[in-house]
C-alpha cells in the first residue's frame, strides 16, 4: 500500500494522482466500499487507517460537509495520519478543514504539479508527526524541556542565541525541537532561521479556544533542520488581538508536543515573559559588557529572584565578552551578582549568518563562538538529562506573581 490513500470513487483522479508522481506511488492507491460512511464517522476512518497509509486524501466527489466531519474523526481518533481534502478551494472552505484538522484544500481540477507539490508537501509533514509521536511515546522521554531567554536590553544578541540554541537542539533531537517568538511586535526568529511562515503567533490566536496540539501544528513554520517554529505577527497591529490567555493556551500546547520548547521573548519582562516563566525548565540570562544592559542585567536578575522558580536552572551568558569596552568579566559579574556560565567572543561570522539566516552553529562550527554556545547547548542537554551539575534560582520568592487580568 502507497504511502498515499484516495478515499473516492473518483478513478480518473487517482489516475491524474499516479501521473503527477510520475509512477512513483507504488501499491494500491484509492480505496473506497459502498456503504462506508453509513453510522459512525470514527469507523469509517478505522477502516480507511488500516492501509496505513501516512496521508489520506478525502475526495473529490465528497459532500463538504461529509469531508470535514471525517477530518474531524481522524483528528480524533488517528492523529498521526495527514488528511486533505479534494474540493474547490475556497477561504471558508480551507478555514473550516483547518479547525477540523485537515492540512490543506487541494482543486481535484489542479495542475499536475500543482497536485504533487501539495499531496508532497502533506506526506513529508505526516512522516514528521508520526515519528514525533512515536517518539513521545518512547519510554525513555523525559519531561519537556522550555528554555526561556531574557535580556532587558535589544541588540545584545537574544535572537542569535535562541535560534543556535533551537538548531543544535534539533541535531539532538530532530523534529522535537520548536522555537516560539515572544518578541510578539518586533520579533525576528523567521529571519534569524531564513523562514517565510505562512502563519504566525496571531493566527494560532485567532482559534485559540479551538486549538488542541494537532491544530496548533497547522500554525507552526518547518525549518529544514528539523525543527519548528511559531514566528511572531507580521504587523505589530496583529499583536493587539492577542491575549494573555492566548499565549498561555499556546505555550501549554508547545509543551505537551515537544521535548524541548526554546522561547525568545522581548526586551524586558512583560506580559508573554511572565507567562514564558511560569513554563520554564531554564533561564538563560543574558548580558554584554556595556554598562546600560549590565546595569539593567542586574535589575532583571534582582525582579527573577522575587518571582522566579526556585526549580529552574539559570545560565549567565556574557555576549561579546571580550568587546573592549573598559568593563571586564569579574566586574560583570560582580555587579549582575551571578558568576558568567558561558562568554560569547565577539566574531565577524556572527552578523553575516544573521544576515543570511543561518545560525553560526551550521554557518561556521569552528568559530569561537559557536564553541561557547555550544557549551550553552551541553549544559542544557546535561541538565535536561540530569547528570550535571546545575545551579538552581536562588530562592527569594514564593512563585510566581503575574499579574492576572480582571475578571
Amino acid at each position: 500500500m502507497s504511502r498515499l490513500l484516495l478515499a473516492t470513487t473518483n478513478v480518473e483522479f487517482e489516475n491524474s494522482v499516479r501521473r503527477a508522481f510520475n509512477g512513483e506511488l507504488n501499491g494500491d492507491l484509492r480505496y473506497w466500499r459502498d456503504g462506508m460512511l453509513r453510522g459512525d464517522p470514527a469507523r469509517a476512518v478505522k477502516e480507511l487507517a488500516r492501509s496505513g497509509a501516512d496521508v489520506v486524501a478525502l475526495g473529490p466527489g465528497l459532500p463538504a460537509d461529509t469531508a470535514l466531519e471525517l477530518a474531524r474523526a481522524f483528528d480524533h481518533e488517528c492523529p498521526e495520519v495527514g488528511v486533505v481534502i479534494v474540493a474547490e478551494p475556497s477561504a471558508p472552505m480551507l478555514r473550516a478543514a483547518l479547525h477540523a484538522g485537515a492540512r490543506d484544500v487541494i482543486s481535484p481540477g489542479a495542475s499536475d504539479e500543482e497536485l504533487r507539490g501539495a499531496l508532497q508537501h502533506v506526506l513529508t509533514a505526516s512522516g514528521r508527526r508520526r515519528n514525533a509521536i512515536d517518539l513521545r511515546h518512547e519510554p525513555s522521554l523525559t519531561t519537556a524541556r522550555v528554555i526561556t531567554v531574557l535580556c532587558p536590553k535589544g541588540g545584545a544578541g537574544k535572537t542569535t542565541v535562541a535560534s543556535n540554541l533551537a538548531v543544535g537542539l534539533a541535531r539532538e533531537a530532530p523534529g522535537r525541537v520548536a522555537i516560539v517568538d515572544l518578541d510578539l511586535q518586533f520579533g525576528d526568529v523567521a529571519s534569524a532561521l531564513r523562514l517565510m511562515p505562512e502563519h504566525t503567533f496571531s493566527d494560532a490566536a485567532r482559534t485559540a479556544q479551538s486549538l488542541d496540539a494537532t491544530s496548533l501544528k497547522v500554525f507552526l513554520t518547518h525549518h529544514p533542520k528539523e525543527l519548528f517554529a511559531l514566528c511572531a505577527p507580521d504587523s505589530p497591529v496583529d499583536v493587539d488581538d492577542i491575549t494573555a490567555e492566548n499565549v498561555e493556551t499556546v505555550l501549554s500546547l508547545l509543551v505537551d508536543s515537544f521535548n524541548y520548547v526554546v522561547i525568545d521573548t522581548a526586551s524586558g519582562l512583560d506580559e508573554a515573559a511572565l507567562i514564558a516563566l511560569e513554563h520554564s525548565t531554564d533561564l538563560v540570562l543574558l548580558s554584554s559588557t556595556d554598562v546600560p544592559t549590565v546595569r539593567s542585567t542586574q535589575k532583571e536578575v534582582q525582579a527573577l529572584r522575587i518571582i522566579g522558580n526556585p526549580t529552574q536552572r539559570w545560565h549567565f551568558v556574557l555576549n561579546r565578552s571580550d568587546a573592549r569596552t573598559g568593563l571586564g568579566r569579574n566586574e560583570v559579574e560582580t555587579t549582575v551578582g551571578l558568576p558568567v556560565d558561558v562568554a560569547i567572543p565577539e566574531s565577524r561570522a556572527l552578523p553575516v549568518s544573521l544576515n543570511q539566516g543561518t545560525p553560526i552553529v551550521d554557518f561556521d562550527p569552528r568559530a569561537p563562538a559557536s564553541q561557547a554556545l555550544g557549551q550553552l547547548l551541553d549544559r542544557v542537554k546535561a541538565n535536561g538529562n540530569g547528570t550535571a551539575a546545575k545551579r538552581e534560582a536562588p530562592s527569594s520568592g514564593s512563585g510566581f506573581r503575574r499579574r492576572k487580568a480582571a475578571s
